[in-house]
């Protein structure tokens, strides 16, 4: 965990930037699912595991909560949303932590749980979703957005310190072997030195059975489409989302 928090400090700025760009995948695919998929959040008490800069946390605010907090292994990504919480006057509290103990954190339990591409970035499922159990209320919703399993699958396979050519992006399914790669917010910002990002793959099945043995229910899961306009707009990215989706987004109950 060590390396990967060293990563995303580093990388804070550049993600910050790249998700909050006019085509954005975040809001453009992965917040327009999201949002059709929350129950009623007014005056509810919300947490916000891998918040990151508060892309989400903010937007979840906008529905009104009774509280909402978020949690992240990055003190970079943290003081980037304290910072826009500041000039936005929100309410949010930002918690800096490990979100597979964050019962650890919060003490309590909430209503609605969300997360955004974070299990990827965690060597053991059961632990997360194990502190989900913990700390979602009976009958209350949780909200997982996870890298698509065969976007995932396509992540080259970690070599050391090598950076992969375009050729190791293939789909590896059954190997789940740690997977090493340049983030697109490094690669596409000349701004930024390249820089190997690590995290982990795991396969749809790893998904239900983690949930499921943690105690909780799947609901409803999703897949998202990108956005019609990009038809005539940016065929080249809609064809290429059509063909490795990178999202899937899952209801969870207690």
């Amino acid at each position: 965990m060590k390396s990967i928090k060293e990563n995303w400090n580093s990388m804070a700025t550049a993600y910050e930037i790249f998700n909050n760009s006019p085509d954005s995948y975040s809001y453009n695919i992965e917040w327009k699912c999201i949002k059709n998929m929350l129950p009623n959040i007014k005056e509810k008490d919300v947490l916000d595991l891998g918040c990151g800069t508060g892309i989400f946390t903010f937007l979840l605010e906008q529905f009104n909560p009774q509280k909402i907090i978020g949690i992240d292994l990055s003190d970079e990504m943290l003081s980037i949303a304290k910072k826009k919480a500041g000039e936005c006057h929100s309410q949010a509290e930002f918690i800096l932590g490990d979100v597979t103990n964050a019962f650890d954190y919060v003490q309590t339990e909430f209503d609605i749980i969300f997360s955004s591409t974070t299990t990827h970035y965690i060597e053991k499922l059961d632990n997360f979703f194990a502190n989900i159990f913990k700390c979602l209320k009976s009958n209350g919703t949780c909200i997982i957005s996870v890298i698509n399993p065969i976007y995932s699958a396509m992540y080259p396979v970690e070599q050391g310190n090598k950076f992969p050519d375009d050729d190791e992006w293939t789909v590896r399914y059954l190997d789940r072997s740690k997977r090493a790669y340049i983030q697109p917010w490094i690669e596409y910002n000349d701004d930024f030195e390249n820089e190997l990002s690590v995290s982990y793959h795991y396969t749809f099945g790893d998904y239900i059975n983690a949930i499921v043995k943690a105690g909780l229910s799947v609901k409803r899961i999703e897949e998202p489409l990108p956005p019609e306009a990009w038809k005539e707009t940016a065929f080249g990215r809609y064809n290429s989302f059509i063909e490795t989706p990178t999202y899937m987004i899952i209801e969870i109950t207690k």
